[in-house]
């Protein structure tokens, strides 16, 4: 006679792995990713350590899977744009609206960035994740590049990075902007009309 334990579905052992991970975030807003231990996650999930473990095989495994749920999921909000012709600063405005709609702290973006610079397997994972974003920006551009002859929807993808990742920054660091702010800020910069 032996007592046969219920199997994880696929569904719920990925259900489970996100709870774990919304629960590391939540302790790196915190406490920052460096000082977040595994208990920290099982006190803030409920979850004991064992339960962690058999999800994920290191704190490190914890981070990369968050880099991917908090950064990687926001091609989401690029490829719901496709539909018709969208400016760069559109499809940008959209790509951050999802930060602020699903509560993403950016210091968390931050951190994970920050660990991308000294940790290899992270830095190819962000490096990865990035590509897909400016790829599904050159497409959402597709129709607005038609209209707009001589601009290459690669290049720009590029510049719209860098252009969210400069607002996530300031963000994150407290500055009170909406985006509309910050891009008539950056075109006073760059040389264009004085703010009003």
């Amino acid at each position: 006679y032996s007592v046969c334990m219920p199997r994880l579905t696929e569904a719920s052992s990925q259900a489970r792995r996100d709870e774990i991970v919304a629960a590391a975030i939540r302790v790196m807003e915190r406490k920052g990713l460096t000082r977040t231990a595994i208990a920290d996650i099982s006190a803030e999930s409920g979850l004991s350590t064992g339960s962690i473990y058999s999800h994920f095989e290191s704190k490190a495994q914890i981070a990369l899977y968050a880099a991917n749920t908090v950064i990687g999921a926001r091609e989401e909000n690029i490829a719901d744009a496709c539909t018709a012709p969208r400016s760069p600063r559109d499809l940008v405005a959209g790509f951050l609206r999802g930060f602020d709609e699903d509560g993403t702290p950016g210091s968390v973006v931050l951190q994970l960035w920050a660990e991308a610079a000294i940790d290899p397997e992270m830095k190819q994972l962000i490096t990865h994740i990035v590509g897909r974003i400016r790829r599904a920006y050159a497409e959402a551009l597709g129709p607005w590049v038609a209209e707009h002859p001589g601009t290459d929807a690669t290049d720009l993808s590029l510049h719209m990075v860098a252009l969210a990742q400069g607002y996530i920054v300031q963000r994150s660091f407290g500055v009170k902007v909406t985006f509309e702010e910050y891009c008539a800020g950056l075109r006073v910069v760059l040389g264009g009309e004085p703010l009003a």
